[in-house]
């Protein structure tokens, strides 16, 4: 029988290995589609540059300088109203008895009615003959009327006033032809107008063509420009035009922002798309220059953004003008980006990869096989029947793949490979301190032990990374690194691991005396460990484990409990000196735990006390694979982020080492004082 069981878990581990070379490769192919998207588009509301221009007493052509030096690309241009249009001198807007008072030689004028009249200059009449086409078109005939006479010229229309001033009258021609002169890239901001006519989608793209600065486009509201009836017109006049259709990232950082329409028209533009992030004024405001920087340029490098809408402070700051401010920390996306590596310009557009479906079903086998593996170490009696299972699991998953299509096979897989993987790295590491547990402290020492648990962690390490590759290699495809679909259960990655890891503990170490080899077993465990009785101290212990989990799940995932401020700063600091910032939970509590629990073997510490050293190495390891399920996160940044924690959890052993050599060194003391009282 443990001939037969020895055969098993050398298969399966051939073919798990077969499995993580194809995950690997599809991993590699994804790199490369990575790393050729490389520039960020770097996008600032052209309107607010032409409002402060007044205010800061100085020309618009200077602020276009000024923001361009300091980073920005792109001008964001929005629909027009007729608050705007007035705003920036280029038509006049009158209530009816306004505009009777000051031209009583006209007849006809009614009070409940709107006038509109172009400024006196070449430009006031351009956007005044364009308003009155857009008007034509969201009005009937009836409510908008052409007056000339006595010399004068102007537009009657029917509607409220206040309504109206703010009304959305669509891109403007003129507008996205003096946005592009100015050497900045244009990305158009249009919002849908329901039961618009045909006219008003094709005004639309006359608009884009004034300019061949066009980048991209984001809708505004909750439904894309034509929606729902012109909705097909529009995807394949922007694929016409090779224009990207920009998705804007939820403030969850979980997909993006709900937008009708949106999922249909990003397939049907063969997923030519462009992430961006957004920041609310509200949310920039609490933060300053320095950290509202960090936060675009963390999104840039770690979530596959490739275009920033910058926001604008309500305030100027450090004796600057408000252009100036805003202009600062922008420049320090730019830096920050370029120091990387990146570029800013026009924003990539990642091809729309998915990987050889061979290749994936060859990666789709090994995870079955990592998961047919871990279920067997859990209940080895299975072990007879292991290559049955595997055969069955294999069939059963490539039949779905193949013949039903069933997409959310891939992200089971890459669940359970996510799950199961730090529960084989842990359990090898179990097994390996089975073979020490009989060794005495005196026959290692404090250097063995620093070496030996150093050679454990970076072979965990090594072993977990190529489990990620599941992960990586099953979901690698545009619409995962687009997070139009994403990996599921992340919760689940953080607790199963933990709960199963328990299970092979319990088998391999005696709690009470004995293992659990048998349901029998198990089941006298179980009443023994509920009949423990409760003292203070175990109470007071196992409220600090509450509120570790707590901790430790609450920080899981998008919408993760707050980061207090120290933390903060030591994120910031990490980012600085390093390629990718690791995750404290690896290199502060669960690489550390690999030496701290070889201490606790080999000096004989209580076996429970030994078997939460264990869940916090797990803890470590299943962080390290959780990284790769961010599939919007590059994997180059994934794997050396795992690489980086390895090196910063070396380094935190050092400091483990020393806790230990003086928790030591302590408890001998005041045992040798105790011993004579």
């Amino acid at each position: 029988m443990k001939g037969l069981q020895q055969t098993v878990f050398k298969l399966l581990a051939v073919l798990i290995l077969i499995g993580a070379m194809a995950g690997a490769w599809i991993s590699w192919q994804r790199y490369h589609v990575e790393a050729a998207a490389q520039t960020v588009e770097m996008v600032y509301d052209y309107n607010n540059i032409l409002d402060s221009a007044a205010v800061e007493r100085t020309t618009t052509d200077a602020l276009f300088e000024l923001y361009r030096k300091n980073g920005v690309t792109s001008l964001a241009v929005y629909d027009e109203t007729p608050e705007k249009l007035v705003n920036h001198n280029f038509i006049r807007v009158y209530r009816g008895y306004e505009f009777q008072a000051r031209h009583p030689e006209i007849s006809g004028i009614l009070p409940d009615k709107i006038y509109i009249q172009p400024v006196d200059t070449a430009d006031g009449s351009t956007y005044f003959k364009e308003m009155a086409d857009h008007l034509s078109l969201l009005y009937s005939r009836d409510e908008v009327k052409a007056i000339s006479e006595n010399g004068v010229e102007a537009l009657e229309v029917s509607g409220v006033y206040d309504k109206f001033m703010t009304m959305p009258l669509g891109i403007f021609t003129n507008t996205v032809k003096r946005a592009g002169s100015h050497g900045f890239y244009v990305v158009l901001r249009p919002a849908n107008v329901a039961h618009a006519p045909k006219a008003f989608i094709d005004d639309f793209f006359h608009a884009v063509d004034a300019s061949d600065k066009v980048s991209g486009v984001i809708f505004q509201g909750k439904e894309v420009f034509g929606y729902k009836e012109y909705q097909k017109e529009v995807t394949e006049g922007l694929n016409q035009r090779r224009i990207p259709i920009v998705m804007i990232e939820a403030q969850s950082q979980l997909g993006f922002e709900p937008q009708a329409g949106l999922l249909d028209m990003a397939r049907h533009s063969d997923y030519h798309l462009v992430r961006l992030y957004a920041m609310s004024k509200d949310e920039l405001i609490k933060l300053n220059q320095k950290e509202a920087a960090a936060r675009f340029y963390i999104s840039d490098i770690e979530r596959n953004i490739r275009m920033n809408l910058f926001p604008s402070y309500k305030f100027a700051l450090d004796g600057k003008t408000l252009s100036e401010t805003n202009a600062a920390y922008i420049a320090g996306v730019r830096d920050r980006l370029e120091n990387h590596g990146f570029s800013v310009g026009k924003a990539s557009v990642m091809d729309a990869y998915f990987p050889e479906k061979p290749l994936r079903a060859v990666a789709m086998a090994g995870a079955v096989s990592l998961i047919v593996l871990t279920l067997l170490l859990l209940i080895p009696q299975l072990s007879r029947y292991g290559m049955a299972i595997e055969v069955v699991g294999v069939i059963g998953a490539e039949v779905l793949y193949w013949i039903l299509h069933v997409n959310i096979l891939l992200q089971l897989l890459a669940l359970g490979a996510a799950v199961c993987t730090p529960v084989v790295v842990v359990s090898l590491f179990l097994q390996y301190c089975l073979k020490k547990k009989d060794t005495a402290f005196s026959e290692v020492g404090w250097g063995r032990l620093f070496g030996e648990s150093v050679m454990i962690l970076w072979g965990c390490g090594v072993l977990s990374l190529i489990g990620a590759c599941f992960v990586s290699g099953l979901l690698s495809d545009i619409r995962f690194f687009l997070e139009m679909e994403y990996f599921r259960g992340v919760k689940a990655t953080f607790v199963l691991p933990l709960v199963l890891i328990s299970v092979v503990y319990i088998q391999k170490f005696p709690f009470f005396g004995k293992t659990v080899t048998s349901d029998k077993d198990f089941v006298s465990f179980v009443k023994k460990f509920c009949s423990i009785q409760i003292r203070l101290g175990l109470l007071a212990g196992l409220g600090v484990l509450a509120i570790v989990g707590l901790v430790f799940i609450g920080r899981s995932g998008n919408n993760g409990a707050p980061v207090p401020q120290f933390e903060i700063a030591l994120r910031r600091f990490l980012e600085d000196v390093m390629y990718a910032r690791p995750r404290e939970k690896e290199f502060l509590f669960g690489h550390p735990a690999v030496l701290v629990s070889l201490a606790a073997l080999y000096r004989k510490w209580p076996q429970l006390l030994h078997y939460f050293l264990i869940v916090a190495v797990t803890i470590g390891q299943g962080s390290m694979v959780e990284t790769f399920a961010h599939m919007r996160s590059p994997f180059i940044l994934s794997f050396i982020r795992g690489l980086d924690g390895l090196a910063a959890g070396t380094l935190s052993m050092v400091g483990a080492l020393l806790a230990v050599m003086i928790l030591v060194r302590l408890t001998k003391f005041f045992g040798e004082r105790y011993g004579k009282v």
